[in-house]
């Protein structure tokens, strides 16, 4: 009986680390998104800077 009891909580703690595991995925795929999002405004900012200089220059 032990053994089951046993089995049957090493199961569900293993299915509780592969539920942190993707939980940590999402986490960091949200932060780097998060962390790139002022180069990306930054970029855009200049690119319509410079478009905006040339078409003035025409």
């Amino acid at each position: 009986m032990n053994a089951t009891i046993n089995e049957a909580r090493l199961e569900r703690f293993a299915a509780i680390e592969r539920e942190a595991a993707a939980s940590d995925a999402i986490r960091f795929a949200q932060y780097a998104w998060l962390n790139e999002l002022p180069g990306v405004v930054f970029g855009l900012i200049t690119v319509a800077y410079i478009v905006t200089s040339l078409l003035a220059l025409a």
